[in-house]
């Protein structure tokens, strides 16, 4: 049996194993996954000791996807670009890196939605991946909001690095702006965690009222109950995803780079939901 999992920290909430066992089983592959919940101190120790158990792959999430690429011996363009890994194969006893989230999160937008302008909230990990992959998918324009910090135009440069030339970077106190953008976007991304443990939101009702009738509202956040961001949308009307779309697809990106065989998008979502 091959051994696969997660190393995160912490890594009990994890629904990947239960995304990617599904799978496994589906095709009776004789592999196991496995959440590792490893202290950010031993990660080194546990990379030494995923070899020694010869592991065919595992996924990186928070607090390691920068962290790991030091212990890789080759990485995929995307994950060069990001600096950024989520998901390592291992080849002939070489880790391989490479990064689904963009991809995983593009994937899971219905391909008739318009999306030549798009707003994303955020400059973390997860707004980097969605920016850096926003211009294979149609994207014409990308402005991010966030509120300015001390390494302001650092952000700005790497903003418009990761999005090649596509994206600028925006202050979210800038009203005006703000207002200018949401009156003409196609899209709207939360790619932040305000929301996830409360009621809070970023944007106001009046600000969401300004959106196109034709826009898509998508909160990255996954839970059971609706954002207040995603409430407010559905209120004016608004089409509105969360994040549970792009975590199936990001998972079954992984899966299908590690068994080159095609994941069963619609059988990952419900081990998700069960």
């Amino acid at each position: 049996m091959t051994l696969y999992g997660l190393i995160a920290h912490p890594a009990g909430h994890s629904r990947s194993p239960q995304m990617q066992n599904m799978m496994i089983a589906e095709y009776g592959i004789d592999a196991h996954y496995h959440a590792f919940d490893i202290l950010p101190e031993k990660l080194e120790e546990a990379i030494v000791g995923l070899k020694a158990l010869h592991v065919g792959g595992f996924n990186v999430s928070t607090p390691f996807k920068n962290e790991i690429i030091q212990y890789l011996d080759e990485l995929s363009p995307i994950s060069q670009r990001l600096h950024a890994v989520n998901t390592v194969k291992s080849v002939k006893g070489r880790l391989i890196g490479t990064n689904t989230d963009g991809d995983g999160f593009w994937q899971s937008i219905n391909s008739r939605q318009p999306k030549e302008m798009v707003i994303v909230l955020g400059t973390g990990g997860a707004a980097r991946s969605v920016i850096a992959t926003a211009k294979l998918y149609g994207v014409r324009e990308l402005i991010v909001f966030n509120r300015v910090h001390e390494d302001w135009h650092e952000r700005k440069a790497e903003i418009s690095y990761l999005s090649e030339g596509n994206g600028h970077l925006e202050d979210l106190a800038d009203n005006q702006m703000l207002t200018k953008a949401l009156k003409r976007a196609d899209m709207l991304i939360n790619a932040t965690t305000v929301g996830m443990n409360d009621l809070r939101t970023l944007l106001t009702d009046l600000q969401i009222a300004l959106l196109p009738q034709h826009a898509l509202v998508m909160d990255m956040i996954y839970r059971n109950q609706q954002t207040t961001l995603l409430k407010s949308a559905n209120q004016r009307g608004l089409a509105t995803l969360n994040g549970l779309p792009m975590l199936v697809n990001q998972g079954a990106l992984s899966f299908e780079y590690w068994f080159d065989r095609p994941a069963d998008r619609n059988l990952m979502k419900k081990a998700i939901e069960e």
